[in-house]
């Protein structure tokens, strides 16, 4: 790895740091050398978990930053009320980030109206000090169609048919925190971008945040804008920070309150070297990881305790986490979530130490 010049003189804690770094990187680099001398076909590699252990120590977990994605949509999990419950009593978090998804099954037609009643369920079982973060997102399919959009534009027809008429609804629910306008543009997996042309264009992200913007401060004054976080900053790199990095340049943080990040996997060099660290810190808005989470009921509570401690004193205006996610009806192998269905490995270690740190 070559550490940029420019990078070393802002690494936090600054010489010192940097001296601590290269004395305890010695022995591994030395055993490298010498594995590399004692069997030349292989490429020399530095052992993963000791590396974990320079970078990214394992550190208390910054539990007043938490909040957890709690989608609340797969009833074997209980009902509506009863996970929001869970959420705020047992793991005891405020935070929930939800999502408002805008599908055939909401609005079948072009003509008739939006269907808010399970939306209206969520919002109404918020436990009293609960906030919740609305994700707005999704297109219906005969938004594919351009004869459906207002002014031929399907970014002003996402707010005018979506954002507004929510917004209006909801405007003045205390227990709801603020709007995200819209979720991962630059995620290809995510049919919904094509249709709003903004897969590959951050100036069309940067416009659909500006109409919402302004409907969402007209209607809403009180609540907050953010911007949608695109796939994980530090993975697909640069692709992806290279999209954040457009995203800045067309002006997205004059149209959003906190600046919204996704975290997923490690890939800390890129934060450290890279320049996704420089970045962040170069934003004026407090940051928000609005998702952030490893696969495997037994890896949660360590990738909790060494990467986000890391990314908070890598970026200190770090102001929210959001845990991806409450539950997910995958093997317990796979599974993001706190809680699956996997007989007898139904809770990940991180659920059992939120819960059991009350």
């Amino acid at each position: 790895m070559v550490l940029r010049s420019t990078r070393l003189t802002s690494l936090k804690g600054g010489t010192r740091w940097l001296v601590t770094l290269i004395f305890a990187a010695l022995p591994l680099i030395i055993r490298t050398i010498e594995s590399s001398w004692a069997a030349p076909p292989k490429a020399p590699q530095l052992e993963q978990s000791a590396l974990e252990d320079i970078f990214t120590p394992r550190r208390p977990i910054p539990y007043s930053l938490l909040g957890v994605n709690a989608f609340v949509n797969d009833n074997r999990f209980g009902t509506v009320r009863g996970q929001l419950r869970e959420v705020r009593s047992t793991l005891g978090l405020k935070r929930v980030r939800v999502l408002f998804h805008w599908n055939d099954g909401v609005q079948a037609t072009r003509w008739t109206q939006p269907n808010l009643t399970f939306y209206d369920q969520i919002i109404n079982s918020l436990p009293r000090d609960v906030e919740a973060l609305v994700i707005l997102t999704g297109v219906p399919s005969w938004m594919k169609a351009s004869r459906n959009w207002i002014d031929g534009n399907p970014r002003k027809t996402f707010i005018e048919l979506w954002v507004k008429k929510v917004v209006a609804r909801y405007a003045t629910r205390a227990r709801i925190v603020g709007f995200q306008v819209w979720n991962e543009p630059n995620n290809p997996s995510f049919l919904e971008n094509a249709t709003l042309d903004v897969l590959t264009k951050p100036d069309n992200y940067v416009e659909l945040l500006a109409l919402g913007h302004t409907t969402i401060k007209t209607l809403a004054p009180r609540k907050l804008v953010i911007n949608a976080a695109t796939t994980a900053i530090a993975q697909n790199y640069p692709s992806t920070y290279n999209y954040n990095r457009r995203m800045l340049e067309a002006g997205v943080l004059s149209f959003t309150d906190a600046y919204a990040i996704h975290y997923y996997g490690k890939s800390v060099e890129r934060v450290l070297f890279g320049g996704i660290g420089e970045m962040l810190r170069g934003i004026s808005k407090p940051i928000w990881i609005t998702e952030t989470g490893i696969q495997g009921i037994n890896r949660q509570s360590e990738y909790a305790e060494r990467i986000l401690p890391f990314l908070k004193r890598e970026v200190p205006s770090l102001s929210r986490i959001y845990l991806y996610q409450f539950t997910e009806a995958t093997p317990a192998n796979e599974t993001f979530g706190l809680k699956n269905l996997t007989p007898r490995l139904t809770l990940s270690d991180l659920y059992i130490k939120l819960r059991d740190r009350q």
